[in-house]
């Protein structure tokens, strides 16, 4: 079959602008890496970690950064919640925005060491500073200790600023250790429900004169208190 001059001649002309882009994409320096920014890491260290495990280098081909795959790279580091890689075209800059796990209490299970714990679940060492005031929760398994937490929060501030910490033999039984009125007390506080009566119960009978030197307040059925 004879080929026309004007097929031949598109035909050249995509061969060499696919040629163009070919090697503009892999082999020029102008479609290189320029920097590499990080953007959320919640300390100088773990921006280093971060960095290390990417291993990005300045001068390496755009084309050949594969945002998906260094995002499943960043799942090694527990305490990231989400994370998002993108090559900017025009300037050469490759972003990682890091989305770090929110803790809502430090968490131990019987013979391990404590962690923290996330709303979702996820038990996770933080690399930054650890707020004061998160509830300490000790349970058998994480649905243990995210009801003992969803106790906890539903607690008024005024009666859980004396917590020390909390532990679950199960998801419907909690125990509550601190100092109440200046007394060490451990409560066993049974369920999830009638929070507001329990701690009626509990501030009514610490308020009584015979009750000074308690060590114990079982409110797990609160219309019978149990103290000792």
């Amino acid at each position: 079959m004879k080929i026309s001059p004007k097929t031949a001649r598109i035909a050249i002309v995509v061969i060499l602008i696919f040629g163009a882009g070919s090697y503009l994409l892999g082999w020029s320096p102008l479609l290189s890496v320029r920097s590499v920014e990080i953007i959320g890491a919640p300390t100088k260290e773990s921006q280093i970690a971060i960095s290390r495990s990417l291993n990005i280098a300045e001068g390496e081909k755009l084309a050949r950064v594969d945002p998906r795959s260094l995002s499943n790279r960043l799942r090694s580091f527990d305490w990231i919640e989400s994370s998002h890689v993108s090559r900017n075209w025009i300037n050469g800059r490759v972003s990682i925005s890091i989305t770090t796990r929110t803790p809502i209490a430090l968490y131990s299970e019987p013979g391990k060491p404590q962690v923290v714990l996330d709303s979702s679940g996820n038990t996770f060492a933080t690399p930054a500073d650890i707020e004061e005031g998160l509830p300490k929760v000790s349970a058998k398994s994480v649905d243990g200790g995210l009801a003992a937490i969803k106790v906890f929060t539903s607690l008024p501030e005024s009666f859980s600023k004396n917590i020390d910490r909390m532990s679950a033999a199960r998801s419907d039984n909690f125990l509550i250790y601190g100092r109440f009125e200046g007394q060490d007390l451990r409560i066993i506080w049974g369920d999830g429900e009638d929070t507001d009566l329990k701690v009626e119960v509990i501030e009514a009978l610490l308020k009584r004169e015979e009750n000074k030197n308690l060590r114990m307040i079982d409110v797990s059925a609160p219309h019978a208190p149990i103290v000792k």
